[in-house]
Formats: structure tokens, C-alpha cells, sequence
């Protein structure tokens, strides 16, 4: 079974009308189980309408989409809410600023289940599996259980977030920039966490990223989109030792054009 099956993709905008915009032209994309893949491209190629379509945040217009071999075209975020889990890049959007990191936590390890919130507390059999986990982050977050979420810095909220979304494991995991709003060194030690959580659970990954170098070096599959499309799609061996100057030359073989935008890709 597949984890991902994008078929005959098609997103529009504002159809029928003068600002019409064909976002997506027919994406076909398939992934298995517990497959690593970096998504890149410039300005308006697709990315984020190929994300959203996949977390549901925005209708089908034409197409389908099946997640772990459920069809889930035209089902909306919260039903889709068993099956995905989504880090943003905004480090405070997938927190509750005023709840402590072990509540935050609490939360996501009943994401996708009925949920009482008349019950108040965490478990101390939680408790303990809470501080383990952040223990393997080695930030130092386990000894900071009780402090409201808000208080941490981006770089470790991004962290809990992450391991928030991997508590339980979900059929996929949706990435979305998740490090572009922290500075170098920080963007650093998340991906690095990244890649330890996803391997860890072989959870099945789909990342965004501006980052080329990012994307050569996480995961064992890279796609850039163009206006809406696949240009290039590589697959482990075809990926390896790759650098960013044999992509460049990559995409122009494949779409005839010179990436206009390349200073954001290289960013």
C-alpha cells in the first residue's frame, strides 16, 4: 500500500474569471512508506497549493488524493487530522502559547482522538514518557516540563513542535518551511532533529524547503515543481552527491528555461 497517491492534480484560483490562475496542472505523485521527500521551486511554482491540497486546508478542484490507501479527496482538515500532522513555519502556530510544553504535549498524543478537556492534568505514565522524549532532543526541554510554551525560544519551540507531530506517528508528516523563520545555526540543529525523528519512527515525510542544500542533504528523494508542474524528480542514487549547481543544470534540461528566481532557492 502506498503512503501517498496524488493522481491528475488540478487547482485552480479564481476560475471562470480574468485573474484565473492554474495552480496545479496535473501533478501525479506516489509515495511509499516512510520515503524522505524535499520539495523546492521559486516563487508561485506550486508548493504550498500542493501541500495544502494534501493537509486539505484547500479543496480539489480536479483529481484525487489517498493517504495510507484512504481516499481523502474531498474530506476536509479535521477528518484528515488521524492521518496527517503538519509543522508550519511559524513556530508559534502549532503551540498554545499559554499552556506549558508538557500540556502541548498532552495534546498531541491525543491528536486525532476525542479529546476531554473537563479532565484536567497530565498522567504521570505521560509524564514520564514526555520527559524521555525531550530528553533525545538534547536541548535541556525535559527539565522545562511545567513551563509555558511561550517562554521557549523559536528554535526550541520548533523542536516540540516537531516532536509533538511525531508523539504519534502519523501516516504522513507535512513540513511546511519549517525552519526558514530561524537563523542559520538553529535552522541547523531542527533539521538535524528532523532527520532523527523521521528515522527514528520511518515516518513517511513531505518537506518544503527554500534551502537547495537542504534538500540534497535530507531525505531520499528530491521534486522541484515549475509553474505548477514536476520538472525534476530524483530518487536515491540519482540524488546522491548531487550539488546545487547539477540541479540548476537539471531543471533547465528538463524545462528549457534558467530558474528566474534562483537567489530565493539558494537562500
Amino acid at each position: 500500500m502506498k503512503a501517498l497517491e496524488v493522481k491528475q492534480l488540478h487547482q485552480y484560483f479564481e476560475k471562470g474569471t480574468v485573474n484565473e490562475n492554474h495552480a496545479l496542472k496535473g501533478i501525479d505523485l506516489t509515495l511509499d512508506p516512510g520515503d524522505f521527500v524535499a520539495i523546492i521551486g521559486g516563487n508561485g511554482a506550486g508548493k504550498s497549493t500542493l501541500l495544502n491540497s494534501v493537509a486539505g486546508s484547500i479543496p480539489v478542484t480536479h483529481g484525487q488524493v489517498r493517504i495510507a490507501g484512504k481516499d481523502v479527496t474531498y474530506q476536509g482538515v479535521a477528518k484528515r487530522a488521524k492521518l496527517i500532522a503538519r509543522v508550519f513555519q511559524d513556530p508559534k502556530a502549532g503551540t498554545a502559547p499559554r499552556l506549558t510544553v508538557e500540556e502541548n504535549l498532552s495534546l498531541a498524543l491525543k491528536r486525532g482522538q476525542w479529546r476531554n478537556f473537563w479532565a484536567g492534568g497530565v498522567k504521570r505514565r505521560d509524564r514520564d514518557l514526555f520527559r524521555q522524549k525531550l530528553a533525545s532532543l538534547g536541548l535541556g526541554l525535559e527539565d522545562r516540563l511545567t513551563a509555558e510554551i511561550g517562554l521557549l525560544s523559536g528554535g526550541q519551540r520548533q523542536a516540540v513542535t516537531l516532536l509533538m507531530a511525531t508523539l504519534q506517528a502519523p501516516e504522513l508528516l507535512l513540513l511546511d518551511e519549517h525552519t526558514a523563520a530561524l537563523d542559520p545555526q538553529t535552522s541547523a540543529t531542527v533539521m538535524a532533529l528532523t532527520e532523527q525523528l523521521v528515522a527514528a519512527q520511518h515516518i513517511t515525510t513531505l518537506m518544503i524547503t527554500h534551502n537547495m542544500q537542504d534538500a540534497l542533504r535530507y531525505g531520499n528523494r528530491l521534486i522541484m515543481l515549475d509553474h505548477g508542474q514536476i520538472a525534476v524528480d530524483l530518487k536515491g542514487p540519482e540524488k546522491e552527491g548531487l550539488t546545487v549547481a547539477d540541479l540548476m543544470r537539471l531543471f533547465k534540461a528538463q524545462s528549457g528555461a534558467e530558474l528566474s528566481d534562483d537567489a530565493v532557492l539558494l537562500s
